[in-house]
């Protein structure tokens, strides 16, 4: 009787991990899928937008995809959160690096509107960063209000 026991608490706890690891993949995949018709929502709105031509598209994603990656990588890198454990050399640290941050992030943009300029015109390019902000705004401003449905509806 007790091996039993041991048997199905193991047999319990592996079909428990194992649901757990699946739950957390599918999760992922979720998360993945989210991200992709984001990016995918985020090209056609900026597309729409910018009025690009195939032409422009042609030779504008590959250098903002290149601009954005630059970009993830160094907020990447940053800590931005902070808490009200940590010292106060450590806040001061943390406050510098973060302006050091927004001082490459300006560098990165300077560097990308040349780059840019080989593919759309500067008016173009002028809009595109106020058209990333509206982007990210609508998001945000999307997830409020099917949060708040949720709510609403329960």
């Amino acid at each position: 009787m007790n091996t039993l026991n041991f048997n199905a608490k193991t047999i319990l706890l592996f079909f428990m991990l194992f649901t757990s690891f699946f739950a957390t993949a599918q999760n992922g995949d979720r998360k993945a899928q989210m991200k992709d018709k984001l990016k995918a929502q985020k090209v056609a709105f900026i597309t729409t937008e910018l009025e690009l031509t195939e032409a422009e598209s042609q030779k504008f994603w590959p250098v903002f995809n290149s601009y954005r990656d630059e970009i993830d990588e160094l907020r990447a890198t940053v800590d931005r959160k902070p808490n009200k454990d940590m010292t106060d050399k450590e806040a001061e640290d943390m406050m510098y690096a973060m302006l050091d941050a927004k001082s490459k992030e300006i560098d990165i943009q300077k560097k990308y509107i040349q780059k840019l300029k080989s593919a759309i015109p500067p008016r173009k390019i002028a809009q595109l960063f106020r058209l990333e902000k509206d982007f990210k705004e609508k998001v945000i401003s999307n997830m409020k209000e099917r949060r708040m449905g949720r709510k609403g509806g329960m």
